[in-house]
């Protein structure tokens, strides 16, 4: 289950002209060798009508790491057409020193705990090209981790334990 959906309402300035949702509820996991960038599969598509229209993303993303002792930061990054994705460099926090520049993200202190960061920002389609918006996880430790997405690492099957959904929208609002 992706939660694809669109909704149109074609009008003036300032008018929201579509609504765009991505994501799953569905349980993954992946290895993420240390200070490096994992996608997390959240994402969501959209081609704007107009490439002075505004992009407003919306997101929430569930799920933890292999360890105790670990940052899970997200950050957001932006494809265009067929281009590559790179860091939204406006969307992420700004440069300081050595640390690594995220949109949002918590200090997890145990494993049995899934976690959720939202965020959110207003972007500049910048082109009529389709525009991928997704929330990629860095992995601050030295060590190789997992990434959970929508799970804890510990994932006993009895009601202790849960699981969660992770959703990102992206809402076209004309110029």
């Amino acid at each position: 289950a992706d939660g694809s959906t669109t909704i149109s309402n074609l009008s003036g300035a300032g008018k929201l002209l579509q609504i765009v949702q991505g994501g799953s509820n569905v349980a993954s996991s992946a290895s993420v060798a240390s200070k490096a960038t994992q996608d997390t599969g959240i994402q969501v598509s959209i081609t704007p009508s107009s490439a002075s229209s505004k992009i407003l993303i919306i997101a929430t993303i569930s799920g933890g790491a292999s360890a105790a002792i670990n940052n899970w930061a997200m950050t957001l990054q932006k494809k265009t057409g067929s281009g590559s994705f790179a860091n939204l460099t406006a969307a992420n926090g700004a440069a300081a020193g050595s640390r690594y520049l995220s949109i949002s993200g918590t200090n997890m202190d145990n494993i049995y705990s899934m976690f959720n960061v939202g965020f959110n920002f207003l972007d500049t389609a910048g082109s009529t090209d389709t525009l991928i918006y997704r929330a990629a996880y860095f992995n601050s430790s030295g060590s190789t981790r997992t990434l959970y997405i929508n799970r804890s690492h510990q994932d006993t099957d009895n009601n202790d334990y849960t699981r969660g959904a992770s959703w990102i929208q992206a809402l076209e609002i004309s110029a």
